[in-house]
């Protein structure tokens, strides 16, 4: 049975600021793959808590371990109008000739062939080309190319990480080739290149698929820019923090995916073995369930966009267990998570196992394996 309407109070759960994880495993004196792994035996009924490079003791030759392979790229640019008055862009998702999908704010700034200007000692201009709908704008930027980016834009941290700066290489994933994230594919991050050649040594596939994670505002970097009030004035699609109130949950908005040829001949070559398809992250699961056929959860190879919504009630299709880190409460992951196990069942693993155990949360916390 469907476990909707959703709302936010429906994933809500007892939980400390303190399990919020600050800083990555490497500044906190370990590795990445020294992190806490908790793993859920759902046939069995059985929770184990472990570490992460334990992973391989749970996964067999056969599997097929999928990945998001997205580069986070430094997205957010302050600029000026053709007036003088501050605009701030959200860049995400690169186009085949050159552009850029974005957000704008001011949204009075955004109309064809409006020109901003960004940059301090180069100039960068970025010249509006069409409305894609949803707040979404398609801008070509002169020069162009993601070395631009590196040299004026700012990497979107999540409000939450108050500890900063943060080393640009701290948010990236070891399978991190592919420019155009926002946000990087963080149940990924654990890891390592030793853990990964591990685990192609025992057998299991690492298959790499491309799915840029969308654009959003944070609170904090427009109250820098704006002052307190213009964000919302203005109707900006503002990430909602975990414990504000409000009925609805926040869902991502439509991202571009990528899966290849290779990749969905070896996932499902691996499945037809009688091996498992196990996905990593919620990028790389909204990705794999969008191509997936319908009726018998053969991975088609593809690139577009997708807007599909996960959470209780969908069938997988693609994904036998799901690697994930984990997350806040009342937010749409945590949603997604519950639709493996049921809602008052993750709920309770996280009273009774997650919290208690101390695991940290968000993108540099800890992990939990669903098999």
């Amino acid at each position: 049975m469907k476990d909707l309407p959703d709302t936010a109070n429906q994933y809500d759960f007892d939980f400390s600021s303190r399990l919020i994880a600050q800083q990555p495993a490497e500044v906190r004196g370990g590795a990445r793959s020294a992190a806490k792994l908790l793993v859920l035996e759902r046939a069995a009924g059985k929770v184990h808590h472990r570490r992460f490079d334990e992973l391989g003791e749970f996964l067999s030759p056969d599997d097929v371990l999928v990945v998001n392979n997205a580069r986070v790229v430094p997205s957010l640019l302050r600029g000026r109008d053709a007036h003088g008055s501050p605009v701030v862009v959200n860049v995400f998702s690169p186009m085949d000739d050159g552009s850029w999908h974005c957000l704008v704010l001011p949204a009075s700034t955004a109309e064809v062939g409006a020109a901003l200007r960004f940059g301090e000692e180069r100039e960068v201009v970025g010249t509006l080309l069409r409305d894609e709908g949803a707040g979404v704008w398609r801008i070509a930027f002169e020069p162009g190319g993601t070395e631009v980016l590196d040299e004026i834009g700012e990497i979107a941290y999540p409000d939450y990480l108050v500890e900063r700066p943060i080393d640009p290489a701290h948010y990236q994933t070891s399978f991190a080739s592919r420019p155009g994230a926002t946000l990087f594919p963080s149940a990924a991050r654990h890891f390592t290149p030793e853990l990964i050649e591990a685990l192609k040594g025992r057998g299991t596939a690492v298959v790499e698929v491309t799915h840029h994670i969308a654009a959003r505002w944070q609170h904090g970097y427009l109250r820098d820019w704006f002052g307190a009030d213009v964000a919302w004035a203005e109707g900006a699609d503002v990430e909602v923090p975990a414990g504000a109130s409000g009925p609805s949950l926040p869902f991502p908005r439509p991202e571009r995916y990528e899966v290849s040829t290779a990749a969905a001949d070896e996932i499902n070559d691996r499945r037809r073995a009688g091996g498992r398809i196990v996905v990593c992250g919620t990028s790389a699961l909204r990705a794999l369930e969008t191509v997936a056929d319908q009726r018998s959860g053969r991975v088609w190879p593809g690139t577009g966009w997708t807007n599909l919504i996960l959470g209780p009630g969908h069938r997988f299709k693609a994904c036998d267990a799901f690697l994930t880190n984990l997350h806040m409460p009342r937010s749409s992951e945590l949603r997604l998570t519950s639709a493996f196990t049921g809602r008052q069942e993750l709920l309770d693993l996280y009273r009774d196992e997650v919290v208690p155990n101390g695991y940290l949360f968000n993108e540099f916390g800890d992990s939990m394996l669903i098999a």
